[in-house]
This record gives structure tokens, C-alpha cells and sequence, in this order.
């Protein structure tokens, strides 16, 4: 099938990672293996930091492979540190054995849980399940919220769907006085919205349900052009409602598993 969004070549996902290297390649050069592997071993340690907010911003359970994953390796290269020296062969003690078959068997689990979107931030998934059914009309988009709809939901219904959003890294939630706010987030956009205690969510897209029932949606220009026609406003907008009110009956039918199929038949790319 052909995606309605354009493809996702934002490089800010692969930068942290380049950055370490170089980093670590730096040090190496100037002060040799021992003060670069400890160097790296701390740039791991904070990068497990942050990875550990965000599991405790969603509650999201594989991410905690992450954290021990993270956590390991960086227990590797301090570890390792010592035992290096150039122009030696190294010798690793057996702690050291065993945290390298640790972190190895750490990483192939990771692999398998991004192949699996298990690791996977489904916002843009969500926003080409509301895309799917929409035409194509020229000059629609506007930057208001749009009143939607109503559905019959209790507080304590809309409060668990919402933990439930986030747990399953469909995006974030965030709770106002009188209405809950579901952002349907993307890769690649959570370093910001997760980090940032002062993230301005309203100007991004979302969903937002009232304690009375009633749906609004407001859409982003930045996703809105992320498509590649200029599609039906109005009706774009009624779709993604339609979406997450669809994803909260099932919710509270307790047919969880029916949405994450729904997500996953749009086949998005499992790095986007």
C-alpha cells in the first residue's frame, strides 16, 4: 500500500549515537583506552537516566530493557577499562566475560523488540489510520481546534484508556482540569516532549475528551504537511477523533490487542 505520509528522513534519531562515537574516538586519541572507555561508560550511564524517565513518564515495560541494557553496557566499558592498554593484549577477568555475554544477549532482545514494534512510538501509525480514508481537497487546513463528536465514556473509563495510551507509547496524555489531552507522538519527536517540563502541547496534534463526552481535535501544520496531498481538513480531523474514540471502546471492550492490529496493518516502517 502507499503511505499518505511522506517518508521520515529526519537524522536527529542516529545523532546521539554518532555523537558518542565521536566523542569516544576523541578521547581515544588524546588520552588513550582507559579514559575513552570510562568516558563512554558515563555518556551509557546517562543515556540510561533519560530512558528511565521516559519509563517512568509511560510506565511503557519494555523500556526497562532498555535501562538494563544501557546500564549493562555501560558496567562493560568501566569494567573493561583497566584491562586496556595499547600495545598489551588485554585480559579480562571473569566479570568482565560475563558482562559482555550480558549486554550481547541485551542487545539481540533490543533488535527483537524493535522488529517487533514493540520499542515503537505509533503516532505516526495513528495518523495514517485517520489519513486512510480521506480525499484529497485543495486549500482546507486551518489552525483551530475542531469540535468532533461526543461518546459515552465515565472519568475512571477515560483515566485508565490514558494510562493505556501511554503505556503502549501511542503517545503522551496530558490531564487538565475538565478534559484529557491524548498527543499522538512520533519518532523521533518524544526527545522534547518527554524531557521538556514546559513542552507546549497545544499547538501540537491531538485528541482532546472532556469529562462530558465531548471530542475535539486539533491538528498540527507540520503533520498536516507531513502528508503527501492536501487532504480533506474537516474530515481528516473527524477521522483521527474517530480513531481514538475506536481505540477507547475497544479499550474498555478489552479488546486491546484488535488496536495494536489496526496499527500495525499500516505497516509503517518499524525506525519511524
Amino acid at each position: 500500500m502507499r503511505h499518505k505520509q511522506k517518508p521520515d528522513l529526519d537524522i536527529k534519531g542516529i545523532l546521539p549515537p554518532i555523537t558518542s562515537v565521536l566523542i569516544f574516538i576523541f578521547v581515544f586519541i588524546l588520552w588513550g583506552p582507559y579514559v575513552a572507555f570510562n568516558t563512554l561508560g558515563s555518556i551509557i550511564l546517562l543515556y540510561a537516566i533519560f530512558i528511565f524517565i521516559a519509563f517512568y513518564r509511560t510506565r511503557h515495560i519494555w523500556t526497562l530493557v532498555s535501562v538494563i541494557y544501557m546500564l549493562t553496557f555501560s558496567s562493560l566499558l568501566y569494567a573493561m577499562a583497566p584491562h586496556l592498554t595499547i600495545g598489551y593484549e588485554p585480559y579480562f577477568p571473569p566479570h568482565v566475560k560475563i558482562l559482555i555475554v550480558c549486554t550481547v544477549l541485551l542487545f539481540w532482545w533490543l533488535i527483537y523488540l524493535n522488529f517487533t514494534r514493540k520499542l515503537k512510538w505509533r503516532g505516526r501509525d495513528i495518523l495514517e489510520l485517520a489519513a486512510y480514508h480521506v480525499e484529497q481537497a485543495e486549500g482546507s487546513f486551518t489552525e483551530r481546534p475542531l469540535p468532533t463528536s461526543k461518546v459515552n465514556v465515565t472519568k475512571h473509563e477515560l483515566d485508565d484508556f490514558a494510562h493505556y495510551f501511554q503505556k503502549k507509547l501511542l503517545g503522551l496524555v496530558y490531564w487538565e482540569d475538565s478534559r484529557v489531552v491524548f498527543m499522538p507522538l512520533k519518532f523521533k519527536n518524544e526527545y522534547l516532549a518527554l524531557y521538556n517540563p514546559n513542552y507546549n502541547y497545544h499547538e501540537k496534534t491531538w485528541v482532546a475528551i472532556n469529562y462530558n463526552g465531548n471530542v475535539s481535535v486539533n491538528f498540527s501544520k507540520k503533520d498536516y504537511l507531513d502528508y503527501w496531498e492536501d487532504l480533506a481538513f474537516d474530515a481528516l480531523c473527524n477521522s483521527l477523533s474517530d480513531v481514538i474514540i475506536d481505540f477507547l471502546q475497544l479499550y474498555i471492550e478489552g479488546k486491546e490487542v484488535r488496536i495494536i492490529d489496526k496499527l500495525d496493518s499500516m505497516k509503517i516502517n518499524v525506525f519511524t
